[in-house]
């Protein structure tokens, strides 16, 4: 008896020590890296009236740049992984030096090699720029296109499955729906938003091409037109109009890179079936297709970067009742809004870029023009 009770003893002391050396070790194989991001510049334009995008309904997302000398984009992230087991991410961030917001928080499990899912806050993979942060496009702003039809980038609540092989890979996902341009119902817990995106990539030693098709389906419900971007600082649209209905999204892009030149054409469209309320409460059904093309150019010597863009866009929008308020939203008068951009990008050194970019645009009937000049930064620990 005394045998047992000593071997008993000896394993009530032992097994807590194992356990706390089991819990040591597996937190040595998690792998955190983190990162400080800050992008500071300044911004000049003409503009002088509220943002819009005729004959589309535009968020007050669109476009939240202010003039001036200012803390543009500011980010502190985390990522965590354990092999083969799980994978984490998480990004705060703050636009114009102002309200904190969670940009991304999600948790990736290890699945097959060939398979990906990941749940969590994330940007979707819509078009060739929409999955990949703002601050690593190529130009400073978004095309005008995913302006018009995403509000410049669509991040939501989601879950994403990708296969994935040597030449493609295929994503589907679904999401809340709790942003531009959906608008999920608080009653109802079905999602209001999904998409499935493909790529298809041919390697080789002088060149490398990606083709990439995807579609995306929103649905709204009660979607007001945002009198600011949500921070403190109004970033207003001229819309008024409440939209209940469908959007279904369509884009197909290509991008080349052969020696120093890199070449992207994207095409996007969307098909509308909505009911439009102006602020007096009349009703109009809304049968709308909006389509449009970006492309850009580039050329890389050594540090220096240089780029054109030219972006354009048409509307096509047919409505059973009309007024003052519709027309001034939808009814573009035949004007197709048009942009061209030019960047220079300086990598000075690791991690830090000076960037500069001119706009010169009519996407009202007058011409108007913008730059900016901006230092950005990356720190890695």
């Amino acid at each position: 008896m005394k045998q047992v009770l000593i071997t008993v003893g000896s394993l009530l002391v032992a097994l807590p020590l194992q356990a706390k050396q089991a819990q040591t070790d597996w937190l040595d194989e998690v792998d955190i890296q983190s990162n400080l991001f800050a992008q500071v510049g300044y911004y000049q334009t003409d503009r002088e009236t509220a943002y819009s995008i005729p004959g589309v309904v535009t968020d007050a997302k669109a476009f939240h740049y202010e003039e001036g000398l200012q803390l543009m984009h500011g980010e502190l992230g985390f990522l965590a992984s354990l092999d083969n087991v799980l994978a984490a991410k998480l990004i705060i961030g703050s636009h114009h030096g102002e309200s904190i917001e969670l940009e991304e928080l999600w948790l990736q499990p290890h699945l097959h090699q060939d398979w990906t899912l990941r749940i969590g806050r994330q940007l979707s993979p819509i078009g060739l720029y929409n999955g990949v942060h703002e601050h690593d496009w190529r130009f400073l702003d978004a095309s005008l296109t995913q302006q018009a039809f995403l509000g410049s980038q669509y991040s939501d609540d989601s879950v994403q499955l990708t296969f994935a092989q040597n030449r493609y890979d295929t994503t589907i996902w679904l999401g809340r729906g709790s942003e531009y341009p959906a608008q999920y119902d608080s009653s109802s817990a079905s999602p209001a938003a999904f998409g499935l995106t493909s790529n298809w990539y041919q390697l080789r030693a002088d060149y490398q091409l990606q083709v990439m098709a995807s579609a995306a389906y929103f649905n709204a419900t009660s979607r007001k037109q945002a009198e600011n971007d949500g921070h403190s600082h109004a970033h207003t649209t001229s819309s008024t109009l409440t939209y209940d209905g469908d959007t279904t999204l369509l884009t197909f892009g290509a991008d080349l890179k052969w020696n120093n030149f890199n070449w992207q054409v994207e095409w996007m469209g969307q098909r509308l079936n909505a009911s439009l309320t102006d602020s007096q409460q009349i009703r109009t059904e809304l049968d709308a297709f909006q389509h449009g093309v970006s492309t850009q150019l580039s050329w890389q010597y050594q540090n220096l970067e240089m780029g054109a863009r030219y972006d354009w866009l048409i509307t096509d929008n047919e409505v059973t009742k009309t007024n003052a308020e519709f027309e001034q939203v939808l009814d573009a008068k035949g004007h197709a809004p048009q942009r061209i951009s030019a960047i220079a990008n300086w990598h000075f050194a690791m991690h830090q870029l000076l960037r500069f970019q001119t706009n010169y645009e009519s996407i009202l009937q007058t011409k108007q023009t913008a730059f900016w000049l901006v230092y950005q930064g990356n720190l890695t620990w």
